[in-house]
């Protein structure tokens, strides 16, 4: 008995081990990739060139290629995609290819480069997909290689009979050649003299320190032409189209031109370093961005101004409904159009210059981080603008349209992206936020029916002849030829108390503009009426008076 339990625990223990050596086997097959050889071709490592971590071999990389030194730098390289024979022949120059692709288009993270064999980063989040995880793979950024882009990568691999090391990726070397024909020096660069090629500060060589403000001042000098050009054109030409589409063009022209200027400068005739194209490269998308939205609405406005006049008092008027909904549309139009031309200049910025993945906002815009700060710093803006795009959707308040905004009388003069612009009856401009005056009620005078009724309320004495009075009120409103459906027209004796009756006269007038002026008049006649049956001696107002006793 004593036997069989010495037998059961004994193969217990060896299931046991064989669990925890395969275990842990998987384990290290998942912190590299297993290839049978690893640049063969070429000689030995130099002993300094230490491949054990990430950061080692980007610096060993570097270094190597600072001391000229390809042949050595080639180890730095998964050069499995050339035969044995050719890796000492293509090596080196596949070194100094990829060195000067990540000199002018990438720029290194040494954060994300751990000195650790493993990459592990135990310093990440628990929510990250790698959180705890050693790393076999790191991404040092992307270029774009036209219809598609190119991922430059380390990648940690073990030979059969050598120790894991990290190189970069045998994909990535398959690249650069490609990646070089892009973004390599171009012809004119390399006449350039060898000494202007040293580097000078911020990471820039000395022929981009006295290149640049040429570049930029050949595109500010090209800016200058178009500009005199579309003046030229501008004093000959005639017509609207002509003078529209000028109108419309010569901004968007000569931005294009300028930021065309800059681009071929510095990405076709001469391709500057990665310092330098990290500024320059989100220029260039602003500006192209920036003509087509300045085209956009130099071409709405244009179209706006043939079609909407917009003087307040002319879009008041009630024949002009359908010109103040064409205008507010036009101006919701506009402001869309910005709104997706800014989304849209930001999208192609961050992916012009990869900075989520190259300079370590990664970790920043996978958290959300970003998001949540940007939107909680311009909320109140984001709520305005949203708010402004509400209103011009659902038409709310027209431009043109009077409303009663907090007892005010005005007429809706502007509808910007932060604040509404009303003009009040006595001319003074109030500046109302957008979120405010979606959020508060208001009256619209104009909104689907300009006609309203109007009332004149007199306080009068209980002896006056109402029945005279509603004569004397008929007569007045068939003679008033501002007064529409004079049949609705009628006097009510609405409520009394001891001091008299109030009796309220009511008329339709065909605008509120017009009902204001009518209410005036009228309430003027019929105060001249009542007193001229005050002056027959018969009672008109209310008489009240003091007992002295």
């Amino acid at each position: 008995m004593r036997h069989a339990a010495v037998r059961l625990l004994t193969w217990a223990a060896a299931i046991w081990i064989g669990c925890a050596a395969a275990l842990a086997q998987s384990q290290d097959m998942n912190a590299w990739f297993e290839i049978p050889f690893l640049n063969s071709g070429l000689d030995p490592a130099p002993e300094d060139f230490d491949r054990s971590t990430p950061q080692g071999a980007v610096e060993s990389f570097l270094d190597a290629v600072g001391r000229e030194d390809y042949a050595a730098a080639a180890h730095g390289l998964n050069l499995s995609g050339y035969a044995p024979e050719r890796q000492s022949d293509v090596g080196p120059e596949l070194a100094q290819q990829l060195a000067e692709v990540l000199e002018r288009k990438a720029v290194i993270s040494w954060r994300a480069l751990l000195e650790r064999p493993d990459a592990l980063d135990a310093t990440a989040a628990s929510s990250r997909a790698m959180s705890g995880e050693p790393r076999r793979s790191l991404l040092i950024g992307v270029l774009d290689k036209g219809d598609r882009e190119a991922a430059i990568r380390l990648n940690r691999v073990k030979p059969e009979s050598g120790d894991p090391v990290w190189v970069f990726s045998a994909r990535t070397v398959q690249q650069v050649p490609e990646l070089h024909r892009i973004y390599g020096p171009s012809q004119l660069e390399q006449r350039i003299p060898a000494s202007l090629k040293a580097e000078a500060f911020w990471g820039l060589d000395w022929w981009e320190v006295i290149g640049l403000p040429i570049f930029i001042f050949a595109a500010i000098f090209a800016g200058i032409l178009m500009h005199w050009l579309f003046g030229t054109l501008s004093r000959h030409a005639s017509g609207w189209a002509a003078t529209t589409a000028l109108r419309a063009l010569r901004w968007p022209a000569i931005i294009a031109v300028a930021t065309t200027i800059l681009m071929l400068s510095t990405q076709r005739f001469f391709v500057v370093s990665g310092t330098a194209s990290a500024v320059i490269e989100p220029i260039i998308v602003i500006g192209y961005i920036g003509a087509f939205l300045t085209f956009a609405l130099q071409l709405i406005d244009s179209i706006l101004d043939r079609t909407v006049n917009f003087d307040a008092g002319e879009l008041s008027d009630p024949s002009k409904s359908s010109v103040r909904t064409i205008a507010t549309s036009f101006s919701g139009l506009r402001k869309a159009l910005i709104v997706v031309a800014l989304l849209a200049a930001i999208g192609f910025v961050l992916s012009a210059t990869n900075l989520f993945r190259t300079l370590g906002f990664s970790l920043l815009a996978s958290a959300g981080a970003l998001t949540l700060i940007l939107g909680f710093a311009a909320r109140r803006v984001l709520g305005n603008i949203m708010a402004s795009l509400q209103i011009a959707m659902n038409r709310s308040a027209r431009i043109g349209d009077q409303v009663y905004y907090e007892d005010q009388w005005c007429t809706v003069e502007r509808i910007h992206f932060t604040f509404v612009q009303l003009l009040r009856w006595d001319g003074v401009r109030l500046i109302v936020p957008v979120e405010h005056f979606v959020s508060d009620s208001f009256v619209n005078l104009t909104k689907d029916d300009s006609t309203l009724i109007r009332t004149v309320s007199l306080t009068l004495a209980h002896e006056l002849d109402v029945d005279a009075l509603r004569a004397r009120f008929m007569d007045l409103v068939e003679d008033n030829d501002d007064i529409i459906e004079k049949d609705a027209a009628a006097v009510r004796v609405t409520t009394q108390d001891a001091l008299g009756q109030c009796v309220r006269f009511q008329f339709n007038c065909p605008d509120p503009t017009t009902g204001w002026a009518v209410e005036c008049d009228m309430r003027e006649a019929l105060i001249e009426e009542v007193q001229a049956l005050a002056a027959k001696g018969r009672p008109a107002f209310p008489q009240a008076g003091i007992d002295a006793g």
